[in-house]
């Protein structure tokens, strides 16, 4: 091989790496994912007489596209002031549905953390996230 023709497959090669190396770059930046929205629902009274509270956390990205598998991490407050942890990864529509069944009196859920690699939960962008209801 002749000396200019490696040098040019140097300079061609050269001018290649950076246009790799900046699409690799741009994929390891977290996207950001909040809650959208936070709602509480009564689902009836069971036989023996304890009630379903079911809330919806609904995590959406910048685009309001849906977040699916985000681990939602949630407190519940009970009527009587006592505070309850929960877990739960959100479904294909982005939704994470914790329930509980418990009696009547006024509950409220609050979400500590939302975690999914490559993703970062910014709690400043909520637009709600702790939800009070009455059970009457």
């Amino acid at each position: 091989m002749k000396a200019k023709h490696v040098l040019y497959i140097l300079i061609v090669a050269g001018l290649l790496v950076p246009m790799i190396a900046v699409p690799a770059l741009a994929a390891e930046d977290d996207i950001p994912m909040w809650v959208h929205r936070a709602r509480l629902a009564h689902t009836g009274r069971s036989s023996s007489g304890v009630d379903a509270i079911v809330a919806f956390i609904h995590i959406r990205d910048a685009t309001l596209d849906m977040v699916e598998g985000a681990a939602v991490m949630a407190v519940w407050t009970l009527p009587d002031g006592t505070n309850y942890q929960e877990e739960t990864l959100t479904n294909e529509q982005g939704i994470a549905i914790f329930t509980l069944w418990e009696g009547r009196g006024d509950y409220q859920i609050c979400v500590t953390s939302v975690t999914k690699d490559g993703w970062l939960y910014d709690p400043t962008l909520d637009r709600e996230a702790c939800p009070v209801f009455t059970v009457p």
